[in-house]
């Protein structure tokens, strides 16, 4: 609490609320407003001119030691009624078992040898009982607390249509969209951002907010997102200098674990909860299919490309057995995965290796020859596709076509991706050659455990086996 005293002069005093300071940002000065007479008034930190802070205002914790945002208090407290009570319990116990031998002599007894020991054990395992309560409870308010400061960052959305541009805070996001945010300098927002244009279709699909957060001042210029990424699924952080440096320095314990440049992340559900967080750049399909499930899917959609695309959209039509839509209905053909074309899906792909199946690979995962995949019995069979999208770099030499598979008579559906080179030499008629193809289920509201990577040489997959609540990914490959 301090002593605010308003005054006409020109040097007013002003003051400063350390809480009002967010995840983006850190507030301006709290600037005394003139009054007709020279009124002084008490204010608490944290109180804004208009009333009570609940949100961006800090109190004291005494148990942490350290403040944190009434917010993240409010939903502390509202989750865990009972957590506090038994803190408390184990406290007293605690002071009460240590001093047992102290309250005896007050009442003129003493305890004997065994009970003296008895009241020490029950000490010692109350104070360890106490510590590790009181540090769940710190670690939770943490990350409400970062949750909140998550909250305040600004960005800016451009509408696709009119072109207008909003702005808006990611606390105004909530029960509308889930956020992504991810964070760099411009050399690495250019390579996410690229990877993330293939799925922007299925951020869209998943009602996810994507938010490019500089950290060194570049803008959307400067990240030079491909040109076939059509669409609003792109937002961009806005914020001034000295906002941005508070931002950098609450993300200091992110960055001191990365390499130079790699970036972080992290993905808020639509009550602003964290959903996953990690350092570089995180893998989309694997993100989505996990965390960020579609909350609507319709087996209608329609094809997204345009007539520059249909080379790259003729080549995942050889793969999957569809032609090029005529009339507005797919037509189906005899081709290499659902009927077993061993030869032709040879011809498909190109000799250079994926580093995502190496990966499984190397960790001992099982590579399944296509041999053994499209024999019978193992193909896909009846398998259909909808959604189909197609984004082609700008040099016109790499592509990425996604789509959502449905499984004969099976339940749910899966996001694919494929990945495409062509050669320099072949001009604009030069083949498409498929370099990797991913596979993982793409489920309203179902999070994926396990996805398959391929290449020339075959698939492997992968199993989900990590901590719920922790980071994302899929390091574990199947190897039975």
């Amino acid at each position: 609490m301090r002593l605010l005293c308003p005054s006409a002069a020109a040097g007013a005093h002003v003051s400063c609320c350390p809480g009002l300071h967010s995840f983006t940002a850190r507030a301006s000065n709290l600037a005394v407003p003139r009054t007709r007479a020279n009124v002084c008034g008490w204010r608490m930190e944290g109180e804004s001119r208009r009333g009570f802070d609940l949100i961006g205002g800090r109190d004291w914790d005494l148990l942490s030691l350290r403040q944190f945002r009434r917010e993240a208090r409010l939903r502390y407290a509202s989750l865990n009624q009972s957590e506090p009570l038994r803190i408390l319990l184990f406290a007293l116990l605690t002071v009460f078992s240590a001093s047992a031998s102290a309250l005896a002599e007050a009442l003129d007894s003493s305890l004997s040898d065994p009970e003296k020991a008895t009241s020490l054990v029950v000490s010692v395992a109350s104070f360890l009982l106490f510590l590790r309560e009181r540090g769940r409870r710190t670690a939770q308010l943490v990350r409400f607390d970062r949750e909140s400061m998550a909250s305040d960052l600004s960005a800016a959305f451009e509408d696709p249509l009119t072109g207008s541009r909003k702005s808006l805070k990611l606390r105004d996001l909530r029960e509308k969209l889930r956020v992504l945010v991810v964070y760099g300098d411009a050399e690495t927002l250019k390579a996410v951002l690229k990877e993330a244009a293939v799925y922007r279709r299925r951020l869209l699909q998943s009602q996810v907010a994507l938010v490019a957060a500089s950290s060194d001042g570049s803008s959307r210029k400067d990240w030079e997102v491909p040109k076939s990424a059509r669409g609003g699924w792109l937002w961009e952080a806005t914020e001034k200098q000295a906002e941005r440096d508070g931002r950098q320095r609450r993300l200091a314990d992110l960055n001191c674990r990365a390499s130079s440049g790699g970036g972080a992340w992290f993905a808020l559900n639509k009550k602003g909860r964290s959903r996953a967080s990690g350092l570089g750049a995180p893998r989309f399909d694997e993100l989505l299919g996990s965390r960020l499930p579609p909350t609507e899917l319709s087996e209608q959609d329609a094809p997204f490309f345009t007539e520059l695309d249909e080379s790259v959209a003729a080549a995942q039509g050889r793969f999957y057995d569809v032609s090029l839509p005529q009339g507005g209905n797919e037509v189906t053909s005899e081709q290499a995965l659902t009927n077993g074309k061993l030869e032709e899906m040879r011809a498909l792909f190109s000799e250079e290796l994926s580093e995502d199946v190496s990966e499984f690979v190397n960790l001992g995962g099982r590579l399944d020859p296509w041999d053994s995949q499209l024999r019978e019995g193992s193909r896909p069979q009846g398998m259909k596709i909808s959604s189909r999208d197609v984004t082609v770099a700008d040099d016109g030499l790499e592509a990425w076509t996604t789509c959502l598979e449905q499984p004969a008579g099976g339940f749910g559906t899966l996001l694919a991706t494929q990945r495409w080179k062509r050669k320099e030499s072949g001009g604009a008629d030069a083949q498409w050659t498929l370099v990797a193809h991913r596979t993982i289920p793409f489920s309203l509201n179902a999070g994926a455990m396990a996805i398959l990577r391929c290449d020339c040489r075959g698939c492997v997959a992968g199993l989900r086996t990590l901590d719920k609540q922790g980071p994302l990914d899929m390091p574990n490959p199947a190897s039975d």
